[in-house]
């Protein structure tokens, strides 16, 4: 064995003399919560790791050879429970290749334990896993930046390296309110504890969110708010006229019930209900057409500037009652061929912001 020095001035250098890489640790990081930050087996497993690092900052290894540097109480199970810490916190990205007696290339990403120790200010105990991970960032107020990144990588899947989407997730909380965020991990985490929604598609289910709110522009949580209550009013119009099963609704219908809901003059919901159960019973047989609920109940309530049902009611017993619907098309007389619903093109994606 190597006769090992320990030298005391500025600096404490524990070292054998010929060695290449010297680990520096100071007061600093210490009081900024580097040893609470690394549980368990995770700090010396990261003692290990950086002391061997190769030119490509990264270190061949498997966790039997790591064992052997550790004392002789620590087992395997241990140190892949310090990997995996490490690699779920995005330090570490393991790949998974065999060549000769390694199993392990890790590869490690420094910046995100520097940012760790930079920016937590929070109360979040690093033992928590990750279903108390989300619980905390959900129900805490006011929340940290760190603690909802924390929160959202807790959704990436094995095969995803953290460390390569820690600048995307920097960049949503950079754009969107942190209430908004910490909505998003609510909403994906209630998709998550539905059993029959897979795991690993719990991460695409929040980029799928994310995506649409950049579409639609909704940036702060009062937005957030108005296009979620507009989704919830919608869906009750469409049960009111008739469409059973959510799947069933067309764009065409959604867009809509969105245009008697929403923009100038927009009516109430309960306004817009009351104008289609009046339609329904000027019909002679089947369902009114949506044009005919529009141009005769909806266009002229908002002109009139209907407010509530009883202003609706007056309004209707004032004027002569709309015309009953006339039949699509007359014998003999070719029935246009409908419009292909282009899903693409629908403003309002609804399976983005379902709740299950």
């Amino acid at each position: 064995m190597k006769q090992v020095n320990v030298d005391r001035r500025e600096k404490v250098n524990i070292t054998s003399g010929s060695d290449r890489i010297i680990v520096e640790i100071g007061k600093d990081a210490v009081d900024a919560g580097l040893l609470k930050l690394l549980p368990g087996t995770s700090f010396p497993v990261l003692i290990y790791l950086l002391t061997h690092l190769e030119r490509g900052n990264y270190v061949e290894t498997n966790p039997t050879i790591i064992q052997s540097y550790l004392p002789s109480d620590v087992n395997l199970e241990d140190i892949e429970n310090g990997l995996k810490f490490l690699s779920e916190h995005g330090i570490i990205n393991i790949r998974q290749e065999r060549e000769g007696d390694y199993t392990y290339r890790i590869y490690l990403g420094l910046d995100r334990l520097s940012e760790m120790l930079r920016t937590d200010n929070s109360n979040l105990n690093y033992n928590f896993n990750e279903t108390e991970i989300r619980d905390y960032v959900i129900n805490k107020k006011p929340v940290s930046r760190e603690e909802l990144a924390r929160a959202l990588m807790t959704f990436i899947p094995p095969d995803r390296n953290p460390a390569l989407l820690r600048d995307e997730i920097n960049h949503w909380l950079d754009d969107f309110d942190f209430k908004m965020i910490q909505e998003l991990i609510r909403r994906v985490d209630k998709w998550l504890n539905n059993t029959d929604n897979p795991p690993e598609k719990a991460f695409s289910y929040l980029k799928g969110i994310i995506d649409d709110w950049y579409r639609k522009e909704i940036f702060d949580y009062n937005r957030l708010k108005h296009f979620d209550k507009l989704f919830r009013e919608t869906r009750e119009l469409a049960r009111a006229y008739g469409i059973k099963g959510w799947q069933n609704v067309t764009p065409a219908h959604m867009e809509t019930f969105q245009r008697w809901l929403d923009g100038k003059s927009s009516l109430s919901i309960s306004v817009a209900k009351f104008a289609i159960k009046e339609a329904i019973k000027r019909k002679k047989d089947g369902q009114p057409s949506l044009k005919y609920i529009e141009d005769n109940f909806i266009k002229p309530w908002k002109k009139a500037g209907v407010k509530n049902v009883a202003e609706a009611r007056k309004l209707l017993a004032r004027k002569s009652p709309p015309p009953r619907e006339e039949k699509n098309h007359t014998r003999g007389q070719k029935k246009k061929k409908k419009k292909k619903d282009r899903w693409d093109e629908f403003y309002w994606d609804f399976e983005n912001f379902r709740e299950t």
